[in-house]
């Protein structure tokens, strides 16, 4: 029961039917004590889901609303008026089955008999709990429930013999339950299913346990065990198909070839320790849903699934699974590989004749559903020779006379099996379907794996469309191009400036500082091209190996250290020139010394920011071009903001410095035409580049930061890979190979390079 004390704006009670007078008291106590409080800022809502006995289907949910406070007259009514809306539903709804009242129950050596009026009509339930051996009573029994029983370790037919008309057995949270005897079932001819949850000391069952068992058995559960062999399950299923059989929390390790051989319509082996699923592991079975959710399986055979008739849904997820082995799948509707991290890479989905549904762990392999003949040309070209022309399907139907046998499945809409009321349409009824490859329809030829129509999750995000990495030609073109004159032109700087000893010159030292990190982003750019290169029209296959490999983290570690690096040296060497223009007569200009210690704590903070990534701060994973855009978390929102804050800072610095610059000038020399064209023209451009490549990344990245993105990451890539490193292109020619002493300094490198080979 929920007490009041804990209802907020929306409050669920879950209650059995016989309690439902009682639900009404609960409700109201809840009410009123919310009311008394005063807190219902808005309006509250308290719903309250009755249940006939413990079968859900059978419920009644009723919402009753406490509004906001306009008066104490205007509650009390409102209150009133739900509670009878209530009360009157509750009888008429539950009554009407039977539940309102509780069913009487005769006690016997620690054991319950009733009537099952609510759950199962019309059976009589013997329920034990603590007891040491089923006792015998004097009525036809139904429901065996056994509960809470450690003092029982083994089971026969001894011990079931006195109940012949049993249809249910239920044995539950028997601890130290070891041994089943082989025939303990045998004689049961009515039994409908048998649970067997939390024996944790049964370890293993006789492999003819389920031989001779009632042809009405259609549900089995052994869950919680301890089990490390399924025993023989050829026997169930004739003639007709189990409903589910549950093997779910065992320690089953291996699947040998045939080792199972059943016909049902759920075959569950969730959450055990299966390593190894054998060839043909379900030879001559029909199942038409088999989940391995939850097991290990590192290794799963070519063929595997071979050998199962009519299997419409396979679940693998939370697995450790690498390859899918398509053999035997044809038929499939609907695959689940949903949190199965080490599955990179996806089968061609031609594999697929009858697939509706994908539910898959990375959105990429989504996209292989939209573009098949790209993620898997030789598959598609082996598709397009085994398509007919109609004359020839024509041919084919008359001489081979082919027939389509179609296969309900209203099994699996359903959440839960009411096999009380059992029909003749039973799903294996009707033939097994062909594993024909391909579907072919006279006059209107279809190939069956053009699987656009696929319903695939998750879907490409926003993060990760369906594209290469570059997204455009002209794109890919243009990062060769400014990749290539970015390392080569800070190459020369860097060559340059180390051939000649700094002479402890302050301009010196930031320039090959901002020439490193320059050279830095040249790399990252050139590595994202060669991907881009090598996965060209077909990103999607080489999408997990390139994001969450080393090569994406290596240049999404270059990409954050060279751009928060570069950022750092502007910003000194700009306040270096405007200390040395504004307080050109001042002898305590910028030391070297001093430069040494700031430009070092700008290497520790960019080294820093571009570690945080790797550490869990965002993610280097989170789009192809490896940037850190994931603003999942807080911590991620904070780490991009502090980047983009850095960025815009450094840019407004400079902005008043270049501009200051410019108004320490006299008035002569601004307006003259060499100053003006050696002065306001290097300060323009100056400003210009880094307004250009700078502020279109700050602006769209801090409205995305605020939820409202303006471009998407197609368009994105043209600021992150294009225009932002333009300024890596830009920095060595503005700052050091366009001035004098550089040029002077490069010819007599290369005039000392001449005459030395000269001389040799």
């Amino acid at each position: 029961m929920t007490d009041g004390a804990s209802l907020r704006r929306s409050t669920l009670i879950y209650l059995n039917a016989p309690d439902a007078l009682l639900a009404v008291f609960v409700a109201s106590h809840a009410m009123s004590r919310t009311v008394s409080r005063g807190d219902f800022p808005r309006t509250d809502d308290v719903t309250v889901l009755l249940v006939a006995g413990n079968d859900r289907r059978k419920s009644v949910v009723v919402n009753m609303r406490r509004h906001g406070p306009s008066s104490n007259s205007w509650i009390s009514m409102w209150s009133v008026f739900d509670l009878l809306m209530v009360l009157c539903i509750c009888i008429v709804q539950l009554s009407a089955k039977g539940a309102v009242t509780n069913t009487p129950c005769t006690i016997i050596d620690n054991c319950c008999v009733r009537n099952m009026t609510n759950l199962w009509k019309h059976k009589t339930e013997l329920r034990c709990s603590e007891i040491k051996i089923i006792p015998a009573v004097n009525e036809i029994i139904h429901v065996l429930t056994i509960d809470d029983s450690a003092d029982i370790k083994e089971l026969s037919e001894k011990s079931i013999s006195p109940y012949k008309n049993l249809t249910d057995i239920i044995l539950n949270n028997m601890k130290n339950l070891e041994y089943l005897d082989s025939s303990t079932f045998k004689n049961l001819n009515r039994l409908q299913s048998l649970y067997i949850l939390r024996a944790s000391a049964l370890t293993k069952l006789s492999h003819e346990i389920f031989h001779g068992l009632s042809k009405t058995l259609l549900v089995l559960r052994i869950s919680k065990a301890n089990l490390r062999v399924i025993p023989d399950l050829s026997d169930l299923g004739t003639p007709t198909a189990m409903h589910i059989i549950e093997f779910e929390g065992n320690q089953l390790d291996i699947l040998p070839t045939n080792g199972i051989k059943t016909r049902a319509e759920q075959l569950l082996l969730e959450y055990n320790k299966i390593h190894v699923v054998d060839n043909w592991a379900f030879n001559g079975s029909e199942i038409a849903k088999l989940s391995l959710r939850g097991n290990y399986l590192d290794f799963l055979s070519e063929h595997s699934f071979d050998g199962i008739l009519n299997l419409r849904t396979l679940d693998l997820s939370h697995s450790s699974i690498k390859v899918l082995p398509t053999s035997g799948l044809k038929s499939l509707e609907i695959l689940r590989i949903e949190d199965a991290p080490a599955m990179t890479v996806m089968p061609s989905v031609y594999l697929f004749s009858n697939l509706k549904e994908a539910h898959l762990t990375y959105s990429f392999h989504c996209c292989s559903f939209q573009f098949p003949a790209k993620h898997d040309y030789s598959k598609y070209e082996f598709h397009k020779e085994g398509l007919q022309t109609p004359s020839e399907c024509a041919l084919q139907v008359k001489n081979n006379n082919i027939h389509i046998n179609l296969v309900t499945d209203d099994f699996l809409e359903n959440g839960y099996i009411d096999y009380s009321n059992d029909t003749e349409e039973e799903f294996f009824n009707e033939p097994a379907m062909t594993n024909s490859t391909q579907d072919i329809l006279c006059g209107n030829i279809t190939p069956p794996a053009m699987k656009s129509d696929v319903k695939c999750w998750p879907q490409p995000d926003a993060l990760n469309p369906c594209e290469d990495i570059m997204g455009f030609y002209w794109l890919r073109i243009s990062v060769w191009l400014v990749g290539g004159v970015a390392l080569l032109a800070n190459l020369v700087v860097l060559t340059v400036v180390f051939r000649k000893n700094f002479n402890h010159s302050v301009p010196r030292f930031l320039m090959s500082n901002l020439a490193f990190a320059d050279f830095c982003t040249a790399i990252y750019l050139l590595l994202l091209a060669y991907e881009d290169l090598v996965s060209s029209e077909k990103y999607f296959n080489y999408a997990y190996t390139w994001q969450n490999g080393v090569g994406c983290k290596i240049g999404g570690f270059l990409t954050v250290f060279s751009s928060q690096l570069s950022v750092f040296a502007l910003c000194l060497l700009t306040i270096e020139r405007w200390y040395s223009i504004r307080r050109a007569l001042y002898t305590n200009k910028m030391t070297f010394v001093s430069t040494v210690r700031i430009m070092a704590f700008g290497w520790v903070y960019s080294i820093v920011m571009a570690t945080m990534p790797l550490l869990g701060i965002s993610s280097y994973s989170t789009t192809s071009i490896c940037l850190p855009m994931d603003t999942s978390r807080v911590s991620g929102m904070c780490y991009v903001f502090i980047l983009l804050a850095f960025g815009a800072a450094a840019f407004v610095l400079m902005l008043f410095c270049y501009v200051q610059i410019y108004m320490s000038l006299s008035y002569e020399t601004r307006h003259a035409a060499k100053g003006e064209a050696s002065v306001a023209r290097k300060i323009s451009v100056l400003i210009g580049t880094n307004f250009a490549c700078t502020a279109p990344v700050i602006f769209f990245g801090f409205t995305a930061l605020l939820g409202y993105p303006l471009i998407d990451v197609t368009k994105s890539k043209i600021l992150l890979v294009f225009f932002y490193p333009i300024n890596s292109c830009a920095n060595p020619f503005l700052y050091t190979i366009l001035t004098a002493s550089f040029r002077r300094e490069a010819f007599s490198t290369v005039a000392k390079r001449l005459n030395f080979s000269v001389l040799t």
